[in-house]
């Protein structure tokens, strides 16, 4: 994602000045249901307050928020993977509520009198590195990047007026902390518990299930117990250490593919050090010309194979392979690959999809997922027996970034009991985690713990109490302003 921003720096300086104030007073979104199919055939499309947002606008804000999403999740989409994601939806309504909760702030900036001059718009276009060239803003610079980015200099214009009142009203905004709000969120960060704890596991419970509960969990379940999808296919290997090489062969070899011998201090390899390592590669190229004409001869049938059957949970052949069968149709045959000491070809004969076991077969299979519910059932009902009156170990004081050992608990189960305790909302409770129940108490409880990093504390102080004022400011506006959406 850095990597592409670096790339296309002058296309995100246009779409952070339009949008950036916006991302920011986009706090404490609802989504909305805005219809862009049939909002785009007016010029109006959603108007709040005095403020008219256009289809124009409203595409382009659609467009930034869709580039954006697709490049950091991998760039191409196309419309049919877009779709499938909820992307198109999602950009749809996110830029809508950024559109919405802009002209709310604007509404609000004029009637406090802000304003926004024209010398202020161009002091800000002519400073931008973007649109200059060897440090003085040049015109073409700035009407050619504009063009490319599909905009009207009016409209970025009026887009530049409109985040420079939207900054003037966010300078309104507090930059700074009290020590009763530091003190309050940091609270949270110090509080610690002391902590008793004991450990049940399922080893020692051991269901009885009959014949007829095991059939009837069966029925409720056999969608989950299928046949794997297998594969008839033929294959064919071309073994390279068979290949006849001469030392001559060896020789022309290196000597036109040296850069494949380069070590890691940049130095080419001896050939005599080498001499094997280079005799294989040309075994290898040699199997590799021969593989590409078994490999038509395959596909006509002209060859003797052989046949096997393999399931797509196969480790015989490499991952990228049994990718390429299941998307290979009956018939197709695989280009040569490399395959331990050679070449294999593949052809695949049929596929047979996966079917739901019969009883019999998925027996012991069902057996053991109902013995595991079973048994977890169980634990919990011994759990909540104990609960009242368990006497456990004291582990002491704990907090929310506690990293220490727990007797008879691993690093993965520690942390999740360490989250529970702390959303927890009773004294006593206990919580499963893998086979084991952990019930727990908490002794005593304090604001103690030390804060690690005062400054992040400082910062997420900050952000919060920023978050905070502006989520009460859009809902606020919410309610002073009306939000119309125009369709057909």
């Amino acid at each position: 994602m850095i990597e592409w921003m670096q790339k296309h720096r002058k296309y995100l300086v246009i779409t952070i000045w339009v949008s950036s104030i916006a991302f920011i007073v986009a706090g404490g979104i609802g989504w909305g249901q805005f219809n862009l199919n049939t909002s785009l055939f007016g010029d109006t499309v959603i108007k709040v307050g005095n403020i008219k947002i256009t289809a124009q606008q409203f595409e382009q804000a659609y467009n930034n928020t869709y580039q954006t999403y697709a490049q950091a999740i991998g760039g191409n989409i196309d419309p049919d993977e877009a779709k499938a994601i909820g992307l198109d939806k999602m950009a749809k309504q996110f830029a809508s509520q950024i559109l919405i909760n802009q002209a709310l702030v604007q509404n609000f900036a004029l009637d406090l009198g802000l304003r926004v001059q024209d010398s202020e718009v161009i002091d800000q276009i002519t400073k931008s590195e973007a649109f200059q060239n060897n440090g003085h803003f040049d015109e073409a610079i700035y009407k050619t990047t504009l063009k490319e980015n599909n905009y009207r200099p009016v409209d970025f214009e009026r887009n530049i007026r409109d985040m420079l009142l939207l900054q003037k009203m966010t300078d309104l905004f507090p930059d700074s902390i009290t020590p009763l709000e530091l003190d309050t969120i940091s609270s949270a960060f110090k509080l610690q518990d002391r902590i008793e704890l004991s450990i049940l596991t399922t080893d020692t419970i051991h269901p009885k299930i009959t014949e007829s509960e095991l059939q009837t969990y069966w029925e409720k379940n056999k969608a989950n117990y299928k046949t794997s999808l297998s594969y008839g296919i033929e294959n064919h290997f071309i073994d390279s250490t068979l290949q006849d090489v001469s030392p001559k062969e060896v020789q022309e070899y290196y000597d036109q593919n040296k850069s494949l011998y380069i070590n890691e201090k940049g130095e080419l390899e001896p050939f005599e050090k080498i001499k094997p390592r280079v005799q294989k590669d040309v075994q290898l190229h040699k199997t590799l010309s021969l593989a590409t004409k078994e490999y038509l001869n395959l596909k006509k049938n002209n060859i003797n194979n052989i046949s096997e059957t393999i399931t797509e949970q196969s480790k015989q052949y490499p991952i990228e392979i049994m990718q390429e069968l299941q998307k290979s149709k009956a018939g197709q045959t695989l280009k040569p690959f490399l395959y331990k000491n050679g070449y294999m070809i593949l052809k695949l004969i049929s596929r047979k999809e996966p079917e739901i076991k019969t009883f019999e077969q998925a027996k012991q299979e069902a057996l053991s997922d109902l013995t595991q519910t079973k048994k977890i059932d169980l634990l919990k009902l011994e759990a909540q027996n104990k609960l009242s009156s368990f006497k456990g170990q004291d582990i002491g004081f704990v907090n929310v970034d506690f990293d220490g050992k727990i007797q008879g608990l691993t690093k993965e189960e520690i942390s999740k009991l360490i989250r529970e305790i702390f959303i927890n909302q009773k004294k006593s409770n206990f919580v499963i985690i893998n086979n084991k129940a952990i019930l727990f108490r908490i002794k005593e409880q304090n604001f103690k713990s030390p804060i690690k990093d005062n400054n992040a504390m400082v910062t997420m102080t900050t952000n919060l109490k920023t978050q905070y004022i502006q989520k009460v400011l859009i809902d606020y506006l919410r309610q002073k302003y009306t939000i119309k959406r125009y369709q057909d």
